[in-house]
């Protein structure tokens, strides 16, 4: 039997939290180290689709898309694996963002500090080169198997099919270095939440809720970008 969703409503979702902050591999290994200003270049993200609990999702990779404030302040930091508990976390910045393609590319600069180093030398004798964002979305693009693009206040949709969200504005958070292989299956997990399996875990009902969520989430940050304009 067909189920749709109503967005009109809300409710809450195990899993699925206001602010949330979700993270994906780059494609590609770490490359172009340079010694004399211990930085850098890396694929931060492709945008290529991955599955979440909530459909498939992709990232626009377009300088209208990407949200990149906080590199100038309060900037953008380079982690240790995600880990935002300690400043010894930390180890380093990002000092610049780019487009290539349908690229996103960054500079990392480590910092001088014994894990900053320690991350550096690691890098250099190529011992570790995944590359992993951190970031948030603020407003997605649905469309369905065909490519038709949802109107999400007046279409319903059916919980029967997949749907893909690209999120057309996101902002980037943070960088994370990570042991972990650049392969987008591999990795992809939400920050302080263990991997969802798509269906075991959370069930049609609580896909249905996730999507709910999100998309009360998307009105009421356009909301707030009404009232600060």
């Amino acid at each position: 039997m067909n189920q749709d969703i109503n967005t009109t409503e809300f409710r809450g979702v195990t899993g699925w939290h206001p602010g949330i902050i979700s993270t994906r591999v780059a494609d590609l290994t770490a490359a172009s180290y340079d010694a004399k200003t211990h930085s850098v270049e890396t694929v931060i993200s492709r945008g290529v689709p991955v599955k979440r609990f909530f459909g498939t999702e992709t990232l626009r990779i377009h300088p209208d898309s990407v949200i990149m404030g906080r590199l100038a302040s309060p900037g953008i930091p380079v982690l240790d694996s995600h880990q935002q508990s300690s400043i010894n976390n930390v180890l380093g910045r990002v000092t610049k963002i780019w487009f290539d393609k349908k690229s996103l590319l960054g500079r990392l600069q480590f910092a001088a500090t014994p894990e900053g180093q320690k991350a550096e030398g690691m890098v250099a004798r190529r011992e570790i080169g995944g590359v992993s964002a951190g970031y948030r979305v603020e407003e997605w693009e649905i469309s369905d198997k065909e490519g038709n693009v949802l109107d999400p206040e007046n279409d319903r949709m059916n919980l029967n099919e997949t749907y893909n969200f690209e999120a057309i504005r996101w902002e980037v958070l943070e960088c994370s270095l990570t042991g972990v292989p650049a392969d987008e299956t591999a990795a992809i997990r939400t920050l302080g939440e263990m991997a969802w399996p798509v269906q075991s875990v959370l069930g049609s009902r609580h896909a249905n809720e996730a999507i709910t969520r999100m998309l009360v989430r998307q009105r009421i940050a356009r909301a707030n970008s009404k009232i600060q304009s």
